[in-house]
C-alpha cells in the first residue's frame, strides 16, 4: 500500500531516502561519504525550496511512513522547468504504480503549464531510464546532452 503525501518533505524523509537509496539509483547521486551525503540533502532541499511557488513537488511513502520517492520540478526560466526523482529502496516493490501516477501528474499538469518544457537528465549508460521517460512521456532531444548525461524533454501542449 502506497501513501500519497501533497504535505511538506522533510530532512527526514530526504535522509531516509538517501541512507536507502534504491540500487538503480546509487550512480546518479553522489553518497559515498557523510560530506557527500550531506551535500546533497542540501541540494535536494535547494531543489525542493525553488519548487515553490512556481513548481511542483511530491512525496509517496509506505503505509508505515517511509519515504518511497520524492519527485520534484523547478523553473529555470519562463516556460521551461527541470526536474528530479530520488527514491528508496522502497521503489522496488512501488516502481510500477508510481510510473504510472507520474505520467498521470504530467499530464495533469500539462494543463496547467500549456506551453511549458520540462527538462530531466538520464545517464548515458542507463538504457533502462532512458525508455522509462520515454514511457513517461519525454522525448529525447540531444542538443540538450551535457557530457555523458542524455537530456529528455517533457513538452505541453499549448491548447
Amino acid at each position: 500500500m502506497i501513501v500519497e503525501k501533497d504535505t511538506e518533505i522533510s530532512a527526514t524523509d530526504i535522509l531516509f531516502i538517501l541512507e536507502n537509496i534504491w540500487e538503480k539509483s546509487k550512480p546518479e547521486w553522489l553518497l559515498t561519504t557523510e560530506d557527500e551525503r550531506k551535500e546533497t540533502l542540501v541540494f535536494i532541499q535547494n531543489r525542493l525550496k525553488s519548487a515553490h511557488p512556481y513548481g511542483y513537488a511530491k512525496i509517496w511513502k509506505t503505509a508505515t511512513g517511509e519515504p518511497i520517492g520524492i519527485l520534484g520540478a523547478y523553473k529555470i526560466e519562463d516556460k521551461r522547468y527541470e526536474t528530479f526523482f530520488i527514491c528508496s529502496r522502497h521503489m522496488e516493490e512501488h516502481a510500477m504504480k508510481l510510473s504510472f501516477e507520474m505520467r498521470k501528474i504530467l499530464l495533469d499538469l500539462s494543463i496547467e503549464y500549456k506551453g511549458c518544457a520540462l527538462g530531466q537528465y538520464a545517464e548515458a549508460h542507463r538504457t533502462d531510464q532512458r525508455s522509462w521517460f520515454r514511457f513517461l512521456g519525454f522525448s529525447y532531444k540531444p542538443e540538450g546532452n551535457v557530457g555523458n548525461r542524455r537530456y529528455f524533454e517533457y513538452v505541453s501542449p499549448n491548447t
